[in-house]
């Protein structure tokens, strides 16, 4: 049989380097996204994203609709990419679908049985380190891959899939309301948390698991709630009986 020429063997390839192209641009700009490194709102050009990752458009634009499905991006009506706003209007329903599927992955987990203590002792330890050291961002790379291993010790490919697509939801409201307001009291309390989470399932009590990862998420929905609040505009006086120090009266 003849061998292929070196023209149609790169005919063959080009597709498969399309592909890759494409999944590589939608990882790197859908982190760029999530850890707030491009900001919501920001606009998002088709020929400075091509070459910035040296490919053409048709890979950019391939990431930015697989970007649009997973709502990270919007195409406006004037053809203008936008980084998706951070809305907030969603807010409960989302929190409940959270905490039942961060439930569900966790009592799976527990049943189980299999997770390791070095491990989940390494996560506490580390996430406790860089809360303490006002390392947030590192913090919660900790947590997040903490929550990844309970997910694959689930052993449910179904909850895992939506529970880490949730979990990743959550990221860039994390990061805006949560881990910028956290005060040292606070910082003790998520400390905490994770500690009774880790502890709940290490000792294979799927109840104490369900009420310590509930316990959390609240606790992290206080503190955002806490986070939009107004800081000082409720405190001043701004009524026309203020007497400015100096003035005569």
């Amino acid at each position: 049989m003849a061998q292929p020429t070196a023209k149609k063997a790169a005919q063959e390839q080009a597709p498969a380097k399309k592909k890759r192209g494409a999944l590589l641009v939608h990882e790197r700009l859908r982190d760029d996204i999530q850890w707030l490194r491009i900001e919501p709102g920001s606009a998002l050009d088709e020929v400075a994203l091509a070459q910035q990752f040296e490919v053409s458009r048709t890979p950019i634009r391939e990431a930015l609709l697989l970007l649009s499905n997973e709502g990270f991006v919007q195409f406006l009506q004037n053809r203008t990419t936008i980084v998706a706003p951070l809305s907030l209007h969603n807010m409960a329903a989302f929190t409940d679908t959270l905490i039942l599927l961060a439930r569900g992955i966790v009592r799976a987990a527990t049943l189980q049985r299999q997770a390791d203590r070095s491990t989940f002792d390494a996560y506490v330890a580390n996430y406790s380190a860089a809360l303490e050291k006002g390392e947030d961002e590192a913090a919660f790379h900790v947590q997040l891959d903490f929550f990844r291993t309970v997910a694959s010790l689930a052993r449910n490919r179904f909850l895992a899939k939506y529970f880490l697509e949730a979990q990743d939801a959550s990221v860039r409201t994390k990061l805006l309301y949560f881990f910028p307001h956290l005060s040292s009291e606070d910082r003790s309390e998520a400390i905490r948390r994770l500690r009774s989470i880790a502890d709940a399932v290490l000792a294979g009590e799927p109840d104490a698991s369900d009420a310590a990862t509930r316990d959390a998420i609240l606790f992290e929905v206080e503190v955002i709630q806490r986070g939009l609040g107004p800081r000082f505009g409720h405190e001043m006086t701004l009524g026309p009986d203020t007497v400015r120090e100096g003035d005569s009266g």
